[in-house]
């Protein structure tokens, strides 16, 4: 920032003078004192003076009431160069604000189209536009960059125009870039058709004239050819700054080279290697480990495939070097996090704005919650999520799944909830072997993986083992089944690929016998045990793998488009924890993996998962287990096949489910679900016996009662939970 801090202009309850600061850090604190959020800024009749230029324009026609070449002519340009270099304080009472300079001569300078009186005009003052161009100032005070989630119609490409153009026109030497994933974005039908207009209006009407040499679309220069001394040799005079712009159609890194002040990412919700791009940008904004320039990422929420890098600076900003907030909107229900700037549609948001340019935040609220309920009734989902994710009251409505999903949403937000209620305990558990080469158990304090997806930055990716049942005491084999997506290599940065493995415990058919009588039910299937990670050794992640199958006993499905596993278990002589492909029965029913010369495990090609294996994972969550009803019939509750999920990771991976995103979990828990269904169609259930008398005897030779592969159809008639007769039960009671 140079040295423009230290003397700003200031507008003191009517009079203009100027406030000192004795360094940037200095000037950091007081900026930093002012940053509030928008409806909080209390701004009153003073914001009148924050525009009055732009006022005495539209009053006059001109700016400068003094003739041209007058001392006051020049005193009056000198002095607003002045605070579009500097910016201005303005006190009024108590109340304090600083309008940045990019911020000042934009409302003062730049017409923009106002859509609202359909003619060229001003920008209107409004909080939310003043809240973001302080946020930008704090970002550069405190060498960091910037990442902006918003709302549409914010005017965000006028301002940011306007902040590079105000840097070309009066700094030296500076170079400024704006990017875009399609080159309409930037180009003369895009962001650089408001740097024209801007620059017409300026040469036009200010005593700031700025000619460009080259002066064409996506590259200017500020200066203009002369000739000097009485030879007239050619030279070049001006600020000599340049403003290019580039388009990553292509690649990524095109024109990411050279020193950088601002680099402006449009449309950055639609941006799919913006990240890529982001960090060949960073070495041209320091110097040393100073930060010399800002990245400034801002744009609406595009196609979900296309806004995972914008997604990962505001949401892990801290990690991703972006100017970090305090804020309430994570999501609905006010979650107190840190993130990327976040403007939701309840700022600013017409006709709920006074005179002033404030907020109204909760009547907008209200407004929206009627809006948003209309919708709701009138649009499908898909619709109704597109809509309200381009006008989004919370960061989450921004991201949140807007197609037609594959998955049942509202039974996957149901049983997140259910999970959040902490009605499945479960264990963090770290295996080991004894010296006697037995399996033991103990309780870590490491975490398992919570984020999806998870960065590529983040250096611990191990997670722990999470059980929510432990085994059995001699678990059977095929008590248990388990299916492992699994990893080739240990250490990376390039991948975000993890390795997963669930533990399914198979239903069982039990016939209980007590002193009232008998009574017949199937304790149904659940995941019992999940890991999700990678250590940097690829070894110690297959004896993870190795030690998890073998406590549980587990009759294991492995993908074996990578086969270290495989191998390793082969190699440890373990290998009859491995499914042969030829018990794999989806693969012949869809005729797959015919040619694939592999022993064990199924292979993961062509649209297999896609068109075959994501249907069996989305039927298992529907299915209709059981009915609660009323004595008159009436069902006061069903419960859902989902609700054998605990993992809320899972859950969180069908959330976000589009086509070709990374989905290690889902794979995993696909494949189980479609080898589990085929099994039990084909073997029917495991049955058990329990005596529950009180003396233990009774004669068994006539007491089981035999199962058809149909275990659910008349559950429900009589209101008992997983019953065939007797008593209410509960299939979830061994959940720890």
């Amino acid at each position: 920032m140079m040295d423009n801090y230290e003397s700003i202009p200031t507008w003191d309850n009517g009079t203009w003078t100027t406030t000192q600061f004795k360094n940037r850090d200095q000037f950091r604190d007081f900026a930093l004192s002012l940053f509030k959020e928008p409806g909080k800024y209390k701004f009153n009749d003073t914001s009148f003076v924050f525009n009055s230029q732009a006022r005495s324009y539209n009053k006059n026609g001109h700016y400068c009431l003094h003739p041209q070449g007058t001392i006051d002519f020049i005193d009056y340009w000198d002095d607003q160069k002045d605070k579009c270099r500097r910016g201005a304080i303005f006190k009024s009472g108590k109340h304090t604000w600083y309008l940045t300079r990019d911020y000042y001569m934009w409302v003062n300078f730049l017409p923009i189209f106002n859509k609202e009186i359909q003619r060229f005009g001003f920008a209107n003052i409004y909080d939310t536009q003043y809240h973001m161009a302080l946020y930008e100032l704090l970002a550069e005070l405190h060498y960091k960059h910037v990442a902006i989630v918003k709302k549409r119609q914010i005017a965000s490409s006028y301002f940011h125009a306007a902040k590079i153009l105000n840097q070309v026109w009066f700094e030296e030497g500076v170079t400024l870039k704006m990017g875009a994933s399609l080159k309409d974005y930037i180009n003369d039908s895009g962001t650089w058709k408001y740097l024209t207009e801007y620059k017409s209006f300026l040469n036009q009407h200010t005593a700031w004239y700025r000619p460009m040499n080259p002066d064409k679309v996506m590259m200017w220069q500020q200066k203009i050819e002369t000739q000097v001394g009485p030879q007239k040799r050619k030279s070049d005079r001006g600020l000599k700054g340049i403003i290019k712009g580039v388009s990553f159609e292509k690649d990524p890194t095109n024109g990411v080279g050279g020193p950088c002040k601002y680099f402006f990412h449009e449309e950055a919700g639609i941006a799919p290697k913006m990240d890529t791009t982001f960090e060949y940008m960073r070495p041209a904004m320091k110097s040393g480990l100073i930060t010399t320039g800002v990245f400034i990422a801002a744009g609406s929420v595009g196609d979900l495939s296309q806004c995972g890098p914008l997604k990962k600076m505001v949401l892990k900003p801290e990690a991703n070097d972006i100017y970090a907030v305090e804020t309430n909107l994570i999501d609905a229900k006010g979650t107190i996090g840190k993130s990327g700037l976040f403007i939701p549609e309840q700022w600013s948001m017409p006709p709920f704005i006074d005179e002033y340019g404030n907020s109204d935040v909760e009547g907008a609220l209200a407004a929206l919650e009627k809006l948003f309920a209309q919708w709701q009734k009138e649009l499908d989902p898909s619709e109704y999520q597109l809509r309200i994710s381009q006008s989004p009251r919370n960061i989450e409505e921004a991201f949140d799944y807007r197609e037609e999903s594959p998955f049942p949403q509202n039974l996957v937000s149901a049983q997140l909830k259910r999970i959040e209620d902490k009605q499945y305990g479960y264990e963090l558990i770290d295996l080991y072997r004894d010296e006697e080469g037995k399996i033991k158990a103990k309780i870590t304090s490491k975490l398992p993986i919570d984020e999806f997806p998870i960065s590529k930055k983040r250096e611990d990716k191990v997670g722990s083992f999470q059980v929510w049942e432990r085994p059995s005491e001699r678990p059977e084999f095929s008590e248990y089944y388990a299916s492992i997506d699994p990893v080739g290599v240990g250490k990376t940065t390039t991948s975000e690929s993890l390795c997963s493995i669930i533990v399914y415990k198979n239903p069982v058919e039990i016939t209980r016998y007590t002193d009232n009588g008998s009574e017949t039910f199937i304790e149904p299937g659940k995941i019992v045990a999940t890991w999700t990670g990678r250590f940097d050794d690829i070894n110690k992640t297959h004896e993870r793998l190795e030690l998890i199958v073998e406590w549980y006993n587990a009759w294991t499905l492995v993908e074996n488009n990578i086969s270290q596993f495989i191998n390793h278990m082969i190699h440890r002589k373990k290998q009859k924890y491995l499914v042969p492909k030829s018990q794999i029965m989806f693969l012949k029913d869809i005729g797959s993996n015919a040619n694939v010369y592999q022993e064990y495990g199924w292979k993961n090609t062509g649209r297999i998962f896609k068109d075959h294996l994501l249907k069996y994972g989305i039927d298992f969550l529907k299915e209709e287990l059981d009915h609660e009803t009323k004595e008159n019939g009436d069902i006061v509750r069903t419960t859902y096949g989902i609700e054998r999920i605990p993992d809320p990771m899972i859950l969180a991976e069908m959330k976000a489910y589009v086509d070709d995103l990374n989905v290690d979990r889902l794979v995993a828990y696909c494949a189980l679900v479609a080898f589990i269904k085929i099994q039990e169609a084909n073997r029917g259930y495991k049955k058990k016996v329990e005596d529950v008398t009180k003396s233990g005897n009774f004669d068994k030779s006539n007491k089981f009662s035999k199962l058809g592969h149909s275990p659910f159809s008349n559950l429900g008639s009589n209101g008992n939970k997983f019953s065939m007769g007797g008593k209410k039960r509960n299939p979830f009671k061994n959940l720890k």
